[in-house]
């Protein structure tokens, strides 16, 4: 290769990295905008519950989620409005200790659809959320072990997939958006 072409292919993609990602939401930034929401139900039929503790919140997961992404969309909560729905497939709550030393991770994962009320899909969204890392080191294991819990990846998730929800359905927050939007509730 020549230093023109290796100089040119860099210039081509220092241009690429620099132009606006496509819209790849289902739903128009027009509609987003006004897009207010009458009802979130969360269905947790068929979910796969994959270890132990996972399984002792499945009789919660749905109000608990419900109850998150209702907090998450207050500012567009109206009657109304357009339906979300939510069909959980999988949740896995890990152990802080397994955690903490790189065995596992606590996953939610999801399709969230809007649906108008004569029964249109809107669009349709997976979301997928982990919550919880290996520590770096030893030390750091048995501190995250000490100090993290379970119920604390399972709050970890909801609130994730909440904040994923929003982002996906409607776009982005500004900076300090959200705080002012949770303040404000």
């Amino acid at each position: 290769m020549n230093r023109r072409f290796i100089l040119a292919a860099m210039g081509g993609l220092a241009i690429a990295a620099c132009a606006p990602l496509p819209n790849t939401n289902p739903i128009s930034r027009e509609v987003r905008a006004s897009l207010t929401f009458s009802e979130v139900s969360v269905s947790t039929d068929g979910t796969a519950f994959e270890s132990v503790r996972a399984s002792d919140y499945s009789s919660r997961l749905a109000p608990d989620l419900r109850g998150m992404i209702e907090r998450e969309f207050a500012d567009r909560m109206s009657t109304g409005g357009v339906r979300m729905v939510v069909d959980i497939a999988r949740l896995n709550v890990a152990g802080a200790t397994t955690t903490a030393f790189g065995r596992d991770r606590s996953l939610l994962q999801g399709q969230v659809q809007i649906i108008t009320n004569d029964g249109r899909v809107l669009g349709t969204y997976a979301i997928n959320v982990v919550a919880g890392d290996a520590a770096e080191t030893t030390a750091g294991a048995v501190i995250d072990a000490a100090i993290q819990s379970g119920d604390g990846y399972y709050r970890d998730l909801l609130d994730a997939f909440a904040q994923d929800t929003r982002e996906q359905v409607l776009g982005g927050d500004l900076p300090g958006q959200r705080l002012i939007r949770q303040l404000s509730n």
